[in-house]
């Protein structure tokens, strides 16, 4: 259940996409929002200022004149990190990066808030003005995948669908085997069951497919054929992301998001 959302913001036109998705997902779980922004240590005080009236415009715009950002100083990362650990968030919201700042959330950066982030991720790169009607996520029997889809159920309103796929990863060019992909959706359904007895009972649409071939064309022909707007994903941690099924695609899918995506770790 998520009752906290952090949505760092580094008065990026593409972090107020992620506010705004803040605010939506925030109203609909009743939950509790904070807003963050982190300034050069070096910054003036004028700053901080200009800081200050951008976000609570914005904050005003969006229904949540109450609301008073967090100003911090310091490395985004290790600020972001700190804030959202000492809030016991449920949810951390960022936008995409762009080029026009040097404390645009990519690349590294992005990387290492999502190594040492407490919860799940969410990248946000499409309009919110309405709530998620179709999620998707990508299944590789690993708990943070199976988190990932849990914490995208609770982020679906009611109404919604989510579907979940799992890859059978094969060569394109190997001869379908019938009796091992027998035993794979029998693996499959059987990790289905297992997550849907921890998802809280919801007015939500679940299905789920299996795919043979090579990972990263199964999920972008399924993304074409669902168009979700959140695409959930599992982060393996061992020092980096990992090159283990769908821990590189996380990775891509980071880099050139189809959609909002959904990490978990």
């Amino acid at each position: 259940m998520v009752q906290h959302i952090l949505v760092a913001h580094d008065l990026s036109p593409e972090a107020d996409l992620a506010l705004r998705r803040g605010v939506q997902l925030a109203r609909q779980n009743q939950a509790r929002l904070s807003l963050l922004h982190v300034l050069d240590a070096a910054a003036e005080p004028a700053a901080e200022k200009r800081a200050r009236e951008r976000l609570q415009t914005r904050l005003q715009e969006y229904g949540c004149e109450t609301l008073e950002p967090w100003i911090r100083r310091g490395q985004p990362t290790e600020e972001v990190l700190t804030l959202a650990r000492g809030l016991e968030v449920d949810l951390l919201v960022l936008g995409q990066h762009h080029r026009q700042s040097p404390l645009g959330f990519a690349g590294t950066t992005l990387e290492r808030i999502l190594l040492a982030t407490p919860a799940p991720l969410l990248l946000v790169v499409g309009e919110a003005e309405a709530p998620y009607t179709q999620a998707l996520a990508a299944l590789d029997f690993s708990p943070c995948a199976s988190r990932a889809m849990q914490c995208a159920w609770t982020l679906l309103p009611g109404g919604a669908g989510l579907h979940a796929m799992n890859i059978h990863e094969v060569a394109e060019i190997h001869a379908h085997d019938a009796e091992d992909m027998a035993l794979q959706q029998e693996l499959f359904e059987q990790l289905i069951e297992d997550i849907q007895v921890q998802l809280p009972e919801r007015d939500i649409q679940l299905s789920y497919s299996l795919h043979q071939g090579e990972r990263e064309n199964c999920l972008e022909s399924t993304i074409a054929d669902i168009r979700p707007q959140l695409l959930a994903l599992g982060g393996h941690s061992r020092g980096e992301l990992s090159s283990a099924l769908l821990g590189s695609l996380t990775r891509r899918f980071l880099d050139q998001p189809p959609c909002d995506v959904l990490v978990a770790r």
